[in-house]
């Protein structure tokens, strides 16, 4: 596994942490130049999965809520996202996890182009 990446715009190393402090892979810049950077192998492969995952979460909400409802009369009134945040929260951040390792193990960055 790849430790680091080379910034296409300068020769610093951009770390797996760097890529894990991106808050989405449209809004990806170098830590040191600062230059936005796109990437172009994988991305729309994620944005698939994500589209796979959405539905997978709502399902497993719903019967977490059905489940936890035996129990806690008072869940039902919940808004399921709040269930949603509360509760099934560490599985998101494992599958974000997964996406960045994805996309720094088998990405492609670039630098964006200035409109």
């Amino acid at each position: 596994m790849k430790t680091y990446v080379p910034c296409p715009n300068c020769p610093k190393a951009i770390t797996l942490d760097d890529f894990e402090d991106f808050s989405s892979p449209f809004t990806m810049k170098c830590p040191s130049c600062r230059t936005k950077l796109k990437e172009t192998k994988v991305t729309l492969y994620l944005l698939l999965g994500i589209l796979a995952v959405i539905p997978i979460f709502i399902f497993l909400t719903e019967n977490l809520i059905t489940l936890l409802s035996g129990f806690l009369p008072v869940i039902e009134k919940i808004p399921s996202v709040i269930v949603f945040l509360g509760l099934m929260y560490p599985l998101n951040a494992v599958y974000e996890r997964i996406n960045g390792l994805i996309m720094f193990d088998k990405g492609n960055l670039q630098v964006k182009k200035q409109q």
